[in-house]
């Protein structure tokens, strides 16, 4: 243990190194801060980013650093906007792979139990888990407000560790609008009692589990887990208890919510964080009988095409979990694959379909994972059905001012 003032990065990374951490709540905001405030001591290197919730990800510090990310979420934002930001376009379950043939240096944020000598991952285990054996160099930040998860690290896995006593980062709670709630309203129909849920990224989701607290025994299977997933264990909604897989405990990679999650997850044997190679796991999500994915989207076009990465040009959101997830919902039994989006979105002032003839982006999820669409006005159920079949069905849940125009454009009569 050394403190954060003795700590020399120009010693650690090399230039040209690749320097990965934990996203999000996970971030260890003392290193990062300390590492952008070194960078022209070490030269050019380049740093991996999940979701950013801090001010690391600056476009200023693009001097030395260059920085890359599976999405362009948070405030990753900022890099996007000004090109600075290069996307690793894969899926999230094949993200561990790829950098663990990459990783230089890994930097981590971990607890430390109250009895002492033992640490956890704390907020995240997805993809760092799997890089601490394969990283030249771990440095920790032992951060003695971070919550204690049963994510654990061995301390021979690290090499470097600096305490600290710092606030973690959250995300304060979003207010959903009506449309929204009209949404959630329309996939919390199709989710039955003993279901177990998979959220995406998002207020909906979030809205979508607030509908949910009238169920019995669901279970929790998630890349991410938010406040609405949290409010479902305190009111006894999510139980676990018909889940064949981790029976009785709620699986998550990331905590990804507010500060009220984050003391929720502190010490509670009923949560458990796990790597992609779990949560992401095709055998596993096929095993959980009624496995129902929730993901968001940015556009759906008439044959069942997904656009979750780009609109109007910018990269907004990612590839992430979501086709891992709805090819999971498809081969459990009763499984259920929703993708939830707003009929319409404004761009530049101008309110624009998000139900097209055209993709404005990439094709994320293809039609052949077609999916359950879910709009403000209904649902489409594409599982099956031919193009003509699908076009209908999704111009049905359109917005009605763009109906004729989509129908007029597949030449539906």
């Amino acid at each position: 243990m050394i403190d954060l003032d003795a700590l020399d990065f120009a010693a650690l990374v090399r230039p040209g190194d690749l320097v990965c951490w934990g996203q999000a709540s996970a971030e260890p905001v003392a290193l990062t801060r300390r590492l952008m405030a070194e960078r022209a001591r070490i030269g050019t290197f380049s740093a991996f980013i999940g979701i950013s919730l801090t001010e690391t990800p600056d476009p200023a510090y693009t001097d030395c650093v260059r920085f890359s990310s599976f999405c362009g979420t948070g405030t990753n934002r900022r890099l996007a906007a000004a090109g600075k930001l290069d996307i690793l376009p894969i899926h999230y379950s094949d993200l561990p792979g790829v950098l663990r043939e990459r990783v230089d240096v890994l930097l981590l944020q971990v607890a430390e139990h109250p009895d002492g000598g033992r640490y956890s991952l704390s907020c995240a285990s997805d993809y760092v888990a799997e890089l601490v054996k394969a990283a030249r160099v771990v440095i920790a930040e032992v951060n003695r407000q971070a919550p204690f998860t049963a994510a654990g690290i061995a301390v021979q896995d690290i090499d470097v560790m600096i305490r600290t006593d710092r606030p973690v980062p959250h995300m304060a709670p979003s207010a959903p609008g009506a449309v929204e709630r009209s949404i959630a309203a329309n996939v919390a129909a199709l989710v039955q009692d003993g279901a177990t849920l998979q959220f995406g990224l998002g207020a909906l989701p979030d809205c979508v589990a607030d509908l949910l607290s009238d169920r019995r025994d669901l279970g929790l299977h998630t890349g991410v887990m938010g406040d609405g997933a949290m409010r479902l264990m305190q009111c006894g909604a999510i139980t676990n208890a018909r889940k064949p897989v981790e029976t009785g405990i709620s699986v998550a990679g990331t905590l990804l919510g507010s500060g009220e999650l984050l003391a929720f997850a502190n010490l509670n044997p009923a949560i458990k964080l796990c790597p992609n190679g779990f949560t992401h796991a095709p055998g596993v999500l096929a095993a959980l009988p009624g496995f129902t994915a929730i993901n968001s989207a940015l556009e759906v076009d008439l044959s069942g095409q997904i656009n979750t990465e780009t609109i109007a040009g910018r990269y907004v959101g990612a590839v992430g979990g979501a086709i891992d997830f709805l090819r999971g919902a498809r081969a459990a039994q009763g499984g259920l694959p929703i993708v939830a989006l707003p009929s319409t979105v404004e761009v530049r002032g101008e309110r624009r379909s998000r139900i097209v003839t055209r993709l404005s982006g990439p094709a994320t999820i293809p039609r052949a994972d077609s999916a359950i669409i879910v709009t403000e006005h209904g649902v489409a159920d594409l599982r099956g059905q031919s193009l003509e079949a699908r076009a209908r069905k999704l111009i049905a849940i359109a917005d009605p001012q763009f109906q004729d125009a989509l129908a007029a454009a597949s030449n539906l009569r």
